[in-house]
């Protein structure tokens, strides 16, 4: 098997895996009867928290009701969930007995709260610092030793 078949199987793969991923989510989210305007209270709240994680890329607002959440709604509410777990504090994510509007609102609330939350806010902030670290010794330790000139003449020595 040649390289470009196995990256092209790999690909295949990865997106077969994104589509039991994203039917795992759909089968987990809420349906009922969502207007517009709860379901983008709950999507700016929870772009509240997505700024609190660190994550600067807002969930875009939806233009019309809906019967079902999303399925990426759903997957970023799951990690939500997570980074709370991981926070420390009360997962405020229940999606099990989402139906209407006031429940879309009460998550709304919930979130808005958690959005505030110094503990998560310094838990994701610390988080946030675990990763720059990790990625610096990444860097560290694949950055070439020595300096240019000692380099190239260690390879035209062997050359």
């Amino acid at each position: 098997m040649t390289e470009e078949e196995m990256m092209g199987r790999a690909s295949t793969l990865g997106v077969m895996e994104d589509q039991q991923m994203n039917e795992m989510f759909m089968q987990a989210a809420p349906r009922g009867r969502f207007s517009e305007q709860s379901m983008n209270q709950l999507i700016q709240a929870f772009n509240e928290v997505l700024v609190s994680m660190g994550i600067p890329d807002p969930y875009p607002p939806v233009d019309a009701g809906m019967t079902t959440f999303p399925a990426d709604l759903v997957r970023g509410l799951a990690m939500v969930a997570d980074a709370a777990e991981t926070a420390g504090v009360a997962n405020p994510i229940d999606m099990a007995d989402i139906s209407d509007d006031t429940d879309v609102d009460l998550l709304a609330g919930k979130l808005m709260t958690m959005a505030d939350n110094s503990k998560f806010i310094e838990a994701m902030a610390e988080t946030d610092e675990d990763e720059v670290m990790d990625a610096e010794v990444e860097t560290e330790v694949s950055a070439p030793v020595g300096d240019d000139d000692e380099t190239e003449a260690l390879l035209m020595s062997r050359a």
